[in-house]
C-alpha cells in the first residue's frame, strides 16, 4: 500500500481516537445545558456560531460549533470556498475538520448537512507553502547511471507523471553547454522504491503525456514525420514504436518536427504541434491523424487542457515562435478556425507576473494544468516556474527570475536552471526536469 495512504490512516485515526476523548469529557461535564451527541435533526435549521484558529496551513486542525451537525462525519460535508475539508468527527454542537490543500487565500466556510447549506460569517485565512528538494541527478552532465536514486546521474529534459505516481523522462544531453547531445534514454523513476529505470536506451524522445485513464504514455519522435512510441503499463512500459496513419489528402507537415504532445480528457484523441505549425489530432486506436489546425512556424513546447475549460487547449510558444513567440496561446479544438487566440503579453521575452494578457515569459516550455485548473509553465530562460490560476492571472512560484543555480528550499532561496519540463502527480507535487542542472526536483505545494 501506498505510505502516503498509511501515513493518512494513521493520521486520522489518530485524530479519531483524540476526538473520541474529547467527546467523552464534555459527556461526562457537569453541565447539563451541554447536550452532545444528537442526531442531525433535518426538520430544524443547522445554526453556525463561531470556529477556531481563524487562520492556518494545509491540514490545520479547526474546530466548528453551532447546532444541529449530527454525530456521522459521512453526512456532513465542509467547505474551504470550493475546497472539501476531511471531517474528522462531530459532537453535535462541535465537530474537528482538517484545511484543504490550497483553498484560496481568504476562505469562506461552508457546511452542508442533509438539504441544509449555511457560511460562517468570519473568514478563515489559509498560509500556503511551497518548498522544492532534488529527488534525482548530482549535476553531472557527461555521464548516465541508473538504479539507486541518490547515486543516479541523467539529463533530464521533459517529464509526466502517471496516476500511480510513476514519473516518465525523456533525458538528451548537454549540447546547450557545448557538450554532445549523448545520453538520449527514456526512463522511469519510481520514488517509493528509490529507482531510476531505464526503459530505452539510445532513443530521442520528445515531451511525453500519459493517457490518466489506460495509464498509456505516448512519447514522440522525430525519427519520420509520424513516428511515435507508447509504453503500455500492461506491457511493463515495453516501448513500442508507431506510425501515424495520415489521410491520403489534406495539410500534413513534410518534417518529424514533433514536441509537444497531450491527450484530452473529454474526447480521448492525443493532440500535437508541429515545428512548421500544423496542430493535429491523433485517434490513440487506431493512429488515424488530421490537420485541425495550422498557425505560424515555430516550437512549442508545451501543450495542455485545463478540467474547467473541456475543449481548450493551451499552447506555449518558444522565442523562434514569430508573432506567438514567448507567449501562451490557446484554442478550442472543437472550432479551431474561429478560436485561436495569443493569452499573454510582449513576444519579446520578459519576465512580469500579474494578469496574463500582460504577464511576460521567456522561452515557456512544457506546460500542465492540475486538477484545480492552475497551469504550471516551466519558463526555461526565466530559471523560475509560474502559474497561470483559473482567474488567468499569473504568478511566481519559485526561482529568482533571471538568476540561474542550484539550490533546494522555500519560496526566498530555490533556484533552477533552464527547467525544461515539468509534470504533476495526483496528489499534487510538481516534478520538474532542471535540465541545467541536470537534476530531477520536486515540489511540494501546500
Amino acid at each position: 500500500m501506498n505510505n502516503k495512504l498509511i501515513n493518512w490512516q494513521a493520521f486520522k485515526s489518530s485524530w479519531i481516537l483524540l476526538f473520541a476523548c474529547i467527546l467523552i469529557i464534555f459527556s461526562c461535564g457537569e453541565n447539563d445545558d451541554i447536550k452532545e451527541g444528537s442526531e442531525y435533526d433535518p426538520g430544524k435549521p443547522v445554526e453556525l456560531t463561531t470556529f477556531y484558529p481563524d487562520s492556518g496551513i494545509y491540514l490545520e486542525q479547526v474546530m466548528l460549533q453551532g447546532k444541529n451537525f449530527g454525530t456521522d462525519p459521512e453526512k456532513i460535508r465542509v467547505y474551504f470556498n470550493n475546497k472539501k475539508a476531511a471531517v474528522i468527527g462531530s459532537t453535535g454542537e462541535r465537530m474537528y475538520v482538517l484545511a484543504p490543500r490550497l483553498p484560496g487565500d481568504t476562505c469562506v466556510i461552508s457546511v452542508a448537512i442533509g438539504n441544509d447549506s449555511v457560511i460562517y460569517d468570519q473568514t478563515f485565512r489559509y498560509f500556503s507553502s511551497v518548498t522544492v528538494n532534488t529527488i534525482a541527478g548530482n549535476g553531472n552532465q557527461d555521464d548516465y547511471q541508473d538504479g539507486d536514486l541518490t547515486q543516479s546521474i541523467l539529463q533530464p529534459r521533459y517529464i509526466c507523471v502517471d496516476n500511480e505516481d510513476n514519473i516518465f523522462i525523456t533525458t538528451r544531453g548537454p549540447y546547450e553547454f557545448g557538450g554532445s547531445n549523448g545520453h538520449t534514454h527514456i526512463v522511469r523513476i519510481d520514488e517509493e522504491n528509490n529507482e531510476l529505470i531505464t526503459i530505452a536506451r539510445d532513443v530521442t524522445g520528445n515531451i511525453p503525456a500519459v493517457d490518466l485513464e489506460t495509464g498509456i504514455v505516448t512519447i514522440l519522435t522525430e525519427t519520420t514525420v509520424g513516428s511515435f512510441f507508447t509504453l503500455d503499463p500492461k506491457e511493463m512500459w515495453a516501448p513500442r514504436f508507431r506510425e501515424m496513419k495520415w489521410p491520403p489528402s489534406g495539410d500534413r507537415p513534410t518534417e518529424g518536427y514533433k514536441h509537444s504532445v497531450v491527450v484530452n480528457p473529454s474526447d480521448g484523441y492525443i493532440y500535437t504541434r508541429y515545428y512548421h505549425g500544423h496542430i493535429v489530432k491523433m485517434d490513440p486506436r487506431t493512429y488515424e491523424v488530421e490537420t485541425i489546425f495550422k498557425t505560424e512556424q515555430g516550437d512549442s513546447y508545451g501543450l495542455t487542457f485545463s478540467p474547467l475549460e473541456p475543449n481548450i487547449l493551451y499552447i506555449s510558444f518558444w522565442s523562434n515562435s514569430g508573432v506567438n513567440a514567448n507567449s501562451i496561446c490557446s484554442i478550442d479544438v472543437t472550432n479551431p478556425e474561429n478560436t485561436f487566440k495569443k493569452l499573454s503579453g510582449s513576444t519579446s521575452g520578459g519576465h512580469r507576473d500579474g494578469a496574463l494578457e500582460v504577464a511576460q515569459f521567456r522561452n515557456p516550455s512544457q506546460i500542465y494544468c492540475d486538477a484545480d485548473g492552475n497551469i504550471y509553465v516551466a519558463d526555461c530562460s526565466n530559471h523560475c516556474i509560474r502559474r497561470i490560476t483559473p482567474e488567468k492571472m499569473v504568478e511566481t512560484v519559485l526561482g529568482m527570475p533571471g538568476t540561474a543555480g542550484w539550490k533546494d528550499g522555500g519560496k526566498e532561496e530555490a533556484l533552477f536552471n533552464l527547467p525544461r519540463g515539468l509534470g504533476i502527480s495526483k496528489d499534487g507535487s510538481i516534478y520538474v526536469a532542471d535540465l541545467g542542472n541536470a537534476r530531477v526536483r520536486k515540489l511540494s505545494i501546500n
